[in-house]
C-alpha cells in the first residue's frame, strides 16, 4: 500500500518502516497450536489402500494426508477438499478404462491392441472423495473398495485387460471367434463373417458384452427413408446381442461359406458377427449375459 501510494503521487523513492509491514497475528506460544497439533496428529492415523477389484490402485497414508492438511486462519487445522479433489481427478484419470487403449496377449500367443466398446473401469468421483473424507476422519485402515460408475473384471492399468479369463475373442481380421472359459481354455471356435468395411456396415471394434438371448429372433434393420421399410427382417434360430441389441452373434444359413476375405468380398454382414447354424447353437448354449466380448483387428 505504501509503494502503491508513492506510484500515485509520482515519488521515485518510498521508505518502508515498520508501521508498513504485515503484522504475525499467530504466535508461537498460542494456545491454539497445541489443539491443532494433536487434531493434525489424530487426521495422520488413517492408513488404508484403494481398490479396484483386488488391486490396490492408490494408498491413504500419513504422507498423503499430510500434503492435504492446511492451517486455517483461526489457527485450526483441516484437510483442503480441493486438494482431495484434484487428487481423486488424477487417480480416475490414470485408472479410467473405459474405451481406453488396452494391449494384452491372447492365449495363443498373438499381442492384440484394441479400444472403444462400453466395456471398462468408470470411477465415481464423487463418491471417492467422499470415501477418502470419511476415512480420514475415522481413521481408517485396512483395504478399501473405490466407488464406480460402472465395474470391469480384473484391472490391470490403464492400457491393461481389464476383463477375466473368461470372454469371446472376435478378431476381425482372421475372420475367426474364440470363447475362452473361466480357466482360459479354448472351449469353443469358429470361422466367422463380420460386417461389409464400407464405413457404415462395418463390425465394430472394442470391448462389450452380451446384453441378452434369444431363440427364435426376427433381426430388424434401420428403416430405409425412401421406402419406409426396415433394411431386412430375417429370421433366425440364435440371436447373441452385444452392441445394444442391434450388433451381434447370430446363424447365418444364407451364408455359402465362412473366413477368409468374404466379408470383403461381397458376402459381409450389416455389422453383425455371422456364424454357421450348428456353431451358433454351440455358442448360444456356452454363452451367458454378461459375458465379454473384445472385438479387435
Amino acid at each position: 500500500e505504501a509503494v502503491n501510494a508513492a506510484v500515485a503521487e509520482l515519488e521515485s523513492s518510498v521508505v518502508l518502516t515498520e508501521d508498513a509491514l504485515q503484522q504475525p497475528t499467530l504466535f508461537s506460544d498460542d494456545e491454539r497450536l497445541a489443539k491443532s497439533a494433536d487434531d493434525a496428529n489424530a487426521l495422520l492415523q488413517a492408513d488404508f489402500s484403494l481398490n479396484l477389484g483386488d488391486t490396490p490402485v492408490a494408498r491413504v497414508d500419513a504422507d498423503q494426508i499430510a500434503d492435504w492438511m492446511r492451517l486455517r486462519d483461526d489457527a485450526s487445522v483441516g484437510i483442503d477438499e480441493q486438494l482431495v479433489a484434484a487428487w481423486v481427478q488424477d487417480t480416475a484419470s490414470a485408472c479410467n478404462t473405459y474405451q481406453a487403449r488396452r494391449t494384452f496377449t491372447r492365449a495363443d500367443g498373438k499381442e492384440v491392441t484394441v479400444s472403444g466398446g462400453v466395456y471398462g473401469w468408470i470411477i465415481d468421483k464423487d463418491k471417492l472423495q467422499e470415501t477418502i473424507m470419511n476415512g480420514v476422519n475415522s481413521a481408517q485402515t485396512g483395504d478399501v473398495a473405490i466407488p464406480c460408475e460402472q465395474e470391469a473384471g480384473a484391472y490391470d492399468g490403464l492400457h491393461g485387460r481389464d476383463w477375466g479369463k473368461r470372454y469371446v475373442d472376435v478378431d476381425l481380421g482372421e475372420q475367426h471367434a474364440r470363447l475362452y472359459d473361466d480357466q482360459g481354455s479354448l472351449v469353443w471356435e469358429s470361422d466367422v463373417v463380420t460386417g461389409t468395411p464400407d464405413g457404415e456396415h462395418d463390425t465394430p471394434e472394442g470391448i462389450y458384452v452380451i446384453n441378452g438371448k434369444e431363440s427364435p429372433s426376427k433381426l430388424i434393420g434401420q428403416m430405409e427413408p425412401e421406402t419406409g421399410e426396415p433394411e431386412y427382417k430375417t429370421e433366425v434360430k440364435t440371436w447373441m446381442p452385444f452392441v445394444e441389441n442391434y450388433i451381434g452373434f447370430h446363424d447365418a444359413d444364407w451364408q455359402a461359406a465362412f473366413g477368409g476375405t468374404l466379408y470383403a468380398d461381397g458376402a459381409g454382414s450389416h455389422g453383425c458377427v455371422n456364424l454357421p447354424p450348428s456353431k451358433a447353437a454351440e455358442l448360444y448354449g456356452l454363452l451367458s449375459s454378461g459375458d465379454t466380448v473384445v472385438s479387435h483387428w
